[in-house]
Formats: C-alpha cells, sequence, structure tokens
C-alpha cells in the first residue's frame, strides 16, 4: 500500500486500512471460510504497510460490527494534556520544590514532600511526574542547560585583551597501553585564554589529581605570563586551598562557575571538542606507548596546527597572532622569582626518632634536631625535585630520599649501638 499524501489526516489512513482489513475479512467469511481462518488469512497481508497480529485484527472485527467505521477510528481523549491524578496544590509543591533544590533527585523530592504532608502524590508515577516537570522546564536537562534557572541563556562575552582571564577544565583522554604493562588512562587539564582563544598550556596527566593542575599552570605562567584571573568548575581539582593560595600568591583571582553551569565556559568546553575529534583520531594510525610521547605529540599539535589556525571567532585571525598583536602589556614573572616554590604542595608531618617521615611511599631524611617535631613539607608532587622542611615559619632545609644501605655502613654514635654492626 503507497503512503498517503501528507495532507491527509493520518488517523484516518490508519482506520481506513483497520475497515480495508475487515472487509478482507468479511469477504472470506462469505466464500465459506470460518472466522478463525478467515482472520489469520488478513494477518498474512500488510495493511497500512505494517502486518499486525490476528488478535488485533479480530478486535477490528468486533469493533466495526458494534459501532461500524466509527470504531475503527482513534477518537483523542477528552482530557488529553491534563494531569489525571496529579492535584494541582502537590504539582505546585512539587515545581516549588524542585526550584529550591534542582540538584535532588525526583524520589528525594517526593519523600522531602510526603514528610512534609503533602498530599495528592500517593499513587502517581514518576514518568508522570518527569512530564510535569518537563512540561515546567524543570527537568533535569533544562536544568543542566540552564534555561530554568538563570533567567535566559547568558550573553556572549569576551575580554579585550590577553591574560585578563583564562578558562581551565579537564577531560578524560585516550587510554595507552604500554607495551608489557597494563593500561594507563590519561586526564587532559588545559587553559585557554578568553581573549585570543590561545592555549597557554595542557598536558595529559595519569591522574585528574590537583598536582596535574598545578603542573599545568606553573608552566602555563611560565611561558606566556600571569593572568588576572582564572575561571573554572567545582572539580576537586580546582575548589583546593592550596590552589586558593597559590593563586594568591601569584595575584590572580580564582573564580568558580555555578553548578550545572559550564556552558560559561564554553570556549575551553569547545576547545576539547576539537581535539576529540581532532587531534586524538590521530593516535588510531600512530598509536602512543607513554604519557611522555602523548604530551609531545599535544604540544606539536597544539603549537603547530591550532594555536596557528585561522579562528572563526576570531574574524580570521589566529590565536597566536591575536595574543601577540594585543599582548603587548603582560604581566609576567619577576625577574629571578622562584616559581617552582610557589608551586609546591604543603603537607604536615611528624619526623620519627630515626629522623624520617613519608612522602610520596618513600622515607625522607632530615636534621636529627626536628625528631619528634611537626614539620610542614614543601614538594613538587611531579617529579619530587625538591622536598623543603619548614618549622613553623622558618625553612631549616631540605629532606633527602633516606639510603638504608648507605646508612648502615656510615653508622653514628648518637644514632647507633656500634655493637649491632
Amino acid at each position: 500500500m503507497k503512503n498517503p499524501p501528507s495532507d491527509e489526516n493520518p488517523h484516518e489512513t490508519r482506520a481506513l486500512a483497520r475497515f480495508a482489513a475487515v472487509q478482507a475479512v468479511e469477504q472470506a467469511r462469505q466464500a465459506g471460510l470460518p472466522l478463525v481462518q478467515a482472520i489469520q488469512q488478513a494477518a498474512q497481508q500488510a495493511w497500512d504497510g505494517r502486518f499486525y497480529a490476528a488478535a488485533t485484527i479480530e478486535e477490528w472485527v468486533y469493533k466495526y460490527r458494534r459501532n461500524k467505521f466509527g470504531g475503527l477510528q482513534n477518537h483523542p481523549r477528552s482530557d488529553r494534556g491534563k494531569g489525571r491524578t496529579l492535584e494541582p496544590e502537590a504539582l505546585d509543591a512539587l515545581l516549588k520544590l524542585r526550584t529550591e533544590y534542582p540538584t535532588l533527585t525526583l524520589k528525594a523530592l517526593t519523600d522531602e514532600l510526603a514528610r512534609r504532608g503533602v498530599t495528592g502524590l500517593e499513587g502517581v508515577s514518576a514518568s508522570t511526574l518527569r512530564r510535569r516537570l518537563l512540561a515546567a522546564g524543570l527537568d533535569r536537562r533544562s536544568l543542566r542547560a540552564g534555561s530554568a534557572l538563570s533567567g535566559g541563556p547568558t550573553k556572549a562575552f569576551e575580554v579585550p585583551l590577553p591574560n585578563l582571564l583564562w578558562m581551565a577544565d579537564c577531560m578524560y583522554g585516550p587510554t595507552i597501553k604500554p607495551e608489557g604493562g597494563p593500561a594507563q588512562r590519561t586526564f587532559l587539564f588545559a587553559l585557554i585564554d578568553d581573549c585570543s582563544r590561545l592555549i597557554v598550556h595542557g598536558q595529559f596527566y595519569p591522574h585528574e589529581r590537583l598536582e596535574g593542575f598545578l603542573d599545568t599552570l606553573r608552566q602555563a605562567v611560565s611561558n606566556r605570563g600571569i593572568p588576572d584571573k582564572i575561571y573554572t568548575d567545582n572539580g576537586a581539582a580546582f575548589v583546593s586551598q592550596h590552589l586558593a593560595i597559590v593563586c594568591a600568591n601569584l595575584g590572580i583571582r580564582l573564580l568558580h562557575c555555578k553548578p550545572y553551569h559550564a556552558w560559561s565556559k564554553g570556549k575551553i568546553e569547545k576547545w576539547f571538542q576539537g581535539c576529540q575529534s581532532q587531534f586524538l583520531p590521530t593516535l588510531l594510525f600512530e598509536p602512543v606507548r607513554s604519557i611522555e610521547e602523548l604530551n609531545l605529540r599535544l604540544w606539536k599539535w597544539v603549537e603547530s596546527d591550532y594555536n596557528q589556525r585561522e579562528h572563526s571567532a576570531l574574524s580570521g585571525e589566529s590565536p597566536a597572532r591575536r595574543f601577540a598583536r594585543l599582548g603587548t602589556s603582560l604581566r609576567l614573572l619577576e625577574r629571578g622569582a622562584e616559581v617552582e616554590r610557589l608551586f609546591l604542595m604543603r603537607v604536615p608531618r611528624r619526623v620519627r626518632k630515626d629522623a624520617t617521615f613519608r612522602l610520596g611511599s618513600q622515607s625522607w631524611e632530615v636534621a636529627a634536631h626536628l625528631r619528634g617535631q611537626v614539620v610542614t613539607v614543601h614538594f613538587d608532587p611531579i617529579t619530587l625535585r625538591r622536598v623543603e622542611v619548614w618549622l613553623g615559619p622558618k625553612f631549616v632545609g631540605l629532606a633527602v630520599r633516606c639510603n638504608k644501605h648507605r646508612n648502615a655502613q656510615i653508622p653514628s654514635s648518637n644514632d647507633y649501638d656500634h655493637d649491632a654492626f
């Protein structure tokens, strides 16, 4: 059967197809076939381009016998679009509570309304409640898009000069499969300049932790200057007190977007999409076997491709060119500034009786007079190149990795019993 023209009523078209099936059954009955065989014969044919079960066609036969052609037509419900079981007062209470607590699940909301004594939700299915939230623009997808709580879309913005605002984020990277070793997950931290769209630095790490972002930020400010503001989300790597202290020492204002407002930092999100669609597919043809190799490939792509490519949002100008043209008065690090010390992580440790403490699954030695003292250890979490020991506000020296074999060969009368050697 041919498809009906687009201007025909599809409900009438379906009714006509049912009528044709019923007429086929009636004609078979007139030819002497029993009703069961006539229905089964009709079920082997397509009606309106579809095959129907014998039970369905039998139902059409009896509907036609009772109400003629009208019995084969679909009539819309008189209460279509209206809530059939949800009382208006209960619906208003649900919508109000969802507005106040947008992150709560539907079950948590209904449980709280029941605790408050709100009636009218008993026996109402979850699908019905979700439809009501959807109609009010308070479903989870609308809330994530920001349409229900932010009063409409945010205006597009762009700061006038480089380094006035950087946006930061982290995304899941590819899984690396080293030869002869276990698979390694990766995470990409990146910072983008809002004015020029320049990637000031991006790097893959084996963990989505604070130390990864600190390392990314350290390299960014060393190579591109110090931004006035950094805008990011509320991920665990971005909300630590230590990061706030690092930014304060550098004179950077650290800003966090509201929950479910990822669209407000759309420039870095858009770059991540480009990275996923343009850079990551190249790894399928030339796989990498280590994070070091992965980062070398990333930096080459960023510096020679993305940063040099004309950007549609920059009137055809490339990020590198705009950054260079407008970045004439960047705030740079002071000459001789010990940048690494500003980024060192800080943890308290109690020095044991053997003048050591544990850090990074290793033992570290300090001066003997610090035994029993609680010291603050400042260290580079990525390489552990520099491990500083502070007693209160005073720097007392650098810790060194404990070498037990060396210590066994040069015992001290103050620390060991000579008879033990």
